[in-house]
């Protein structure tokens, strides 16, 4: 797993340096915030919903609309749980995103966050305070762009966990997230 992270983190500088390098090339800086609107699954039997806000930047390039480069993003939240109480994560997360920028007002992108970690910061649920979950994220996002300097966007996520304490028994931990957002993307050559 440690080299794949760093495979891609290696991939990233390479596609950033080939973005950048070109007389056309731009250096994108977006930073991002979002509202987690309808966040939640089931594993073995427990159902979790959670909503929350999100900040974050994205550091890349951009050539003519083509888009990619690197994302951070943050989050604090309260996962309820039926049958079960409550537990307060706090959540970062790196990835890789590419995508495109239309000339019509739209920009899509798509992102795999290779690093995802939430920390139980409280716990009333069935993890005990401190406890750690890793695993990935996958995001589809589409914007509208018609206010100048500004991206309204919508993003849907499928946060899985694959490394979690022995106290949640069961397969993966696999969430889906529908997040409403706003974002800034600078570009400056």
């Amino acid at each position: 797993m440690v080299s794949l992270k760093n495979s891609l983190i290696a991939f990233s500088v390479l596609v950033l340096t080939i973005l950048t390098s070109s007389a056309h090339a731009s250096l994108l800086i977006e930073p991002h915030l979002g509202y987690n609107i309808s966040g939640g699954g089931t594993t073995s039997g427990v159902e979790y919903k959670y909503t929350n806000p999100e900040l974050g930047l994205r550091l890349g390039g951009q050539i003519l609309g083509l888009m990619a480069g690197l994302d951070y993003t943050f989050s604090s939240y309260t996962w309820t749980q039926s049958p079960g109480g409550d537990d307060k994560f706090d959540r970062g997360e790196v990835g890789l995103f590419v995508g495109y920028n239309f000339p019509i007002l739209l920009r899509f992108w798509g992102a795999y966050y290779f690093s995802n970690t939430a920390k139980d910061t409280n716990s009333t649920g069935k993890t005990a305070t401190g406890a750690e979950f890793k695993g990935n994220t996958k995001e589809l996002g589409v914007g509208f762009t018609g206010i100048p300097f500004l991206s309204l966007n919508l993003m849907y996520r499928n946060v899985v966990f694959d490394s979690k304490p022995a106290v949640v028994t069961g397969g993966d931990i696999s969430n889906h997230e529908v997040v409403l957002g706003v974002s800034l993307p600078f570009t400056l050559l």
